[in-house]
């Protein structure tokens, strides 16, 4: 709605209006004291910043009366007597009228305070700038260009930039950029330029200048900004630089004719060390793969079958609820009867009859036990991933805070199914604190330890895991009833390519690497074996 203000008349309308913002007036031509044409010539003759609009209400409809309203400044009229649907129309013509007048309005002030900060950029720079037209008439330029010229902005603006040929005016910039600016006409591009000269001092002195064309809508040049910019210090900060450059790098010459052996054999060192630890990672992973897999297809399998005995009850029960349908569509078709029909016996001994083929007491039993055991699959394959996940996860190198124990457990459970047929695994875990550790490399350094020796297990044993908490740090046992090794060896087994193992079946490089992994720890990895006994490994870890 609108806020709507009265008056009896043209003179009481004038004093409102001079009291409040007024968007629309709305008068009659003839009143008492002022007519609504004074009126109107009175409210264009204010300055308002905000427009108002009027319409003027009359009975005159002769084309001269017309013109005279319009003359008067109105924006509108209404013949009387007028229908208030059209009114409204014209109010709300009038309302968007004012609308787009106040957005004009904002729009100018938008752009003119940007033009204002726009220019004091301009005026700030330290580079001359000056726009010329596509005559070589001067349109625009800044301070940096008027003190360089001695010139006031009047005095250029509209003056020709460059003398011409005849020399009948002097011009304001020199013969170089007249033909970089020809260039430009003659281009379409932006031209560059590099000016050397000699001041007055008889000093060389550089000037770098550059000429950007401005183009409408159509392509067409109408405009070229020249841009100069003393840059004399620039090129002598350069030349010292270069001259300290220069001998920086004779001194550094030598440095590194030195430095470039040392390091191409530091990254040769890096290099084989990064695949050997690579190499064994991979061939862990790989030997584990197998595993894994059958390991999670057995859930996926029984998860499988209950899915397809899931589908099959679904479908007995679905036939079911189908006839439970008819019957309750007939029960309610005859719902004014007292007697049982026919048709209605007929559904009872159908459904009767299909609860008894299908068994749905069993359905109703089984299908939670079906489920149950679907989600109890998908727990342990879920587990199996995220096991394998942080095993093989790559390039861990932050410490952690770590539970130990919950490592030898997510390790167990990746290579679970090398141990399962040959070995029973009998566990006792102490109460451990939490260490820092690279939890990730300790897992492999079990995994090594797990798969050795179950490898050494030659038809059934037992490995034993125990793990306690020993004056601020904490130990890990594992042992195995296998073949055992020979005292001749037990020294060499930490050492790197040592192998009793068949060609192509281990790296000899797992026990090296597990060595290697808990020195970094700073931590102690012992072995104890006797040939037809087995073999236990003891790994001490820091707490911090």
């Amino acid at each position: 709605g609108h806020r709507v203000l009265a008056a009896e008349n043209g003179i009481k309308a004038w004093e409102l209006f001079q009291q409040n913002d007024i968007e629309m007036v709305i008068t009659d031509w003839i009143m008492p004291g002022m007519d609504g044409l004074a009126l109107c010539k009175k409210i264009r003759s204010l300055a308002n910043e905000s427009y108002t609009y009027v319409i003027i209400l009359t009975a005159k409809d002769q084309k001269e009366d017309l013109v005279e309203v319009f003359n008067a400044g109105a924006d509108d009229y209404i013949a009387k007597p007028f229908d208030p649907h059209e009114l409204n129309a014209r109010v709300k013509t009038g309302a968007r009228i004012v609308e787009l007048e106040i957005q004009h309005k904002d729009i100018a002030n938008i752009l003119i305070e940007s033009r204002n900060k726009l220019k004091i950029v301009f005026d700030s720079l330290e580079e001359e700038i000056v726009a010329i037209d596509d005559k070589f008439r001067i349109v625009s330029a800044n301070n940096a260009f008027l003190r360089n010229t001695g010139a006031t902005f009047q005095e250029i603006i509209g003056k020709p930039c460059f003398q011409d040929e005849n020399g009948s005016s002097t011009g304001f910039c020199d013969k170089k950029v007249n033909f970089l600016a020809k260039r430009v006409i003659e281009s379409g591009t932006p031209q560059h330029s590099l000016d050397t000269y000699s001041d007055k001092h008889g000093e060389k002195r550089y000037k770098r200048m550059n000429c950007l064309p401005v183009k409408d809508e159509a392509g067409k040049i109408f405009q070229l900004v020249i841009v100069l910019k003393d840059i004399t210090d620039d090129k002598i900060r350069e030349e010292k630089i270069k001259a300290l450059n220069k001998r920086m790098q004779e001194t550094s010459d030598e440095i590194k004719v030195k430095n470039e052996k040392l390091e191409y054999t530091l990254k040769q060192l890096k290099n084989t060390q990064a695949q050997i630890v690579q190499a064994e990672k991979m061939a862990s992973v790989g030997q584990l793969a197998a595993g894994v897999a059958h390991e999670i297809n057995n859930p996926t399998g029984f998860v499988s079958s209950n899915l397809k005995t899931l589908a099959d009850y679904l479908n007995d029960i679905n036939r079911l609820i189908k006839q439970y349908r008819m019957l309750i569509t007939e029960l309610k078709d005859n719902n004014a009867e007292d007697k049982i029909t026919s048709s209605i016996e007929k559904l009872l001994d159908q459904i009767s009859g299909i609860e008894k083929e299908i068994d749905l007491d069993f359905i109703m039993d089984d299908v939670m036990d079906l489920i149950n055991d679907c989600r109890e699959g998908t727990k342990r394959i879920k587990k199996i991933v995220l096991d394998l996940k942080d095993f093989a996860h790559p390039g861990e190198d932050k410490l952690q805070a770590t539970d130990i124990n919950k490592g030898i457990e997510s390790t167990l459970n990746v290579v679970w199914n090398e141990l399962k047929y040959k070995a029973t695994v009998t566990k006792d875990y102490g109460k451990l604190p939490i260490v820092k550790c690279y939890p990730q490399q300790l897992n492999q350094v079990f995994m090594n330890i797990f798969v050795n020796a179950v490898q050494a297990i030659e038809k059934r044993g037992e490995i034993r895991i125990s793990t306690r908490a020993d004056n601020g740090s904490v130990e890990v046992r594992i042992s195995d009833t296998g073949v055992g090794i020979p005292k001749e060896n037990i020294s060499k087994i930490f050492d790197p390519f040592f192998t009793t193992k068949e060609v192509g079946k281990g790296t000899g490089l797992g026990m090296n690497i597990a060595h290697n992994i808990i020195k970094k720890h700073n931590g102690t990895i012992n072995v104890e074996s006797e040939v037809g006994k087995g073999t236990t490994f003891r790994i001490r870890i820091p707490v911090n």
